[in-house]
């Protein structure tokens, strides 16, 4: 996947015509997934959430007849917890036990992109290609107990049950989006992207400000 994106990036740069910018943008993400950790001798699931910030940037070329390529990259994290008082072993300590759980994503992206002009400063950009997802989850449990006196003395012990796992996956992309000529070669915009792959799928709706050489 890298590989063939610096290739197409080098090939892309080799000509004249081509305009080549790069950006920062930051949104909302919505992803499903089938990540929960089932603890059975606790009647408990923890499942990370379904919903995130998201934070990326993404570099590109657009030729003159307004076709061109972009590379891109996010990063965001999901987490879920869930929280039970229980009858204290330890005299003058409050216990409180913890199962929580936490899914991070990190994805390259590499699509051929269109823009058209809408007027003189506002333009729209769409994009189809393709995704490279890595997915790390992580789940475990804890008792905290937590002197009634004094909340500042804490004892955490861990417990079993957690489990670690990584998975990537290929998968495709599109786009759309809308960018504002603010000043000069400054732009501004909003795009909103939905990625599928074979363990997770999801949206984004992010606005980005982006600058073009």
């Amino acid at each position: 996947m890298k590989k063939l994106a610096l290739l197409s990036l080098a090939l892309l740069s080799g000509s004249v015509a081509a305009t080549p910018y790069m950006g920062l943008e930051y949104g909302a993400t919505s992803l499903k997934h089938d990540y929960q950790t089932h603890y059975s001798a606790d009647k408990k699931t923890v499942v990370p959430s379904g919903s995130a910030s998201v934070f990326g940037g993404f570099i590109g070329y657009k030729i003159e007849n307004n076709y061109g390529l972009e590379l891109s990259y996010k990063q965001f994290d999901l987490d879920g917890d869930s929280n039970q008082l229980l009858l204290s072993d330890k005299p003058g300590f409050i216990l409180e036990r913890e199962w929580v759980s936490d899914l991070s994503v990190k994805q390259i992206s590499l699509k051929p992109v269109m823009f058209y002009s809408l007027s003189e400063n506002i333009q729209f950009k769409g994009g189809l290609g393709l995704t490279y997802s890595h997915y790390k989850y992580t789940s475990s449990s804890h008792d905290e107990y937590e002197h009634v006196l004094n909340d500042d003395i804490e004892i955490n012990l861990p417990r079993s049950g957690g489990e670690s796992k990584k998975d990537s996956a290929l998968g495709i992309v599109a786009s759309i989006g809308v960018d504002y000529n603010l000043y000069r070669n400054f732009h501004i915009g909003a795009a909103m992207e939905y990625y599928v792959d074979n363990i997770a799928n999801g949206g984004n709706i992010t606005v980005n400000t982006s600058y073009f050489f």
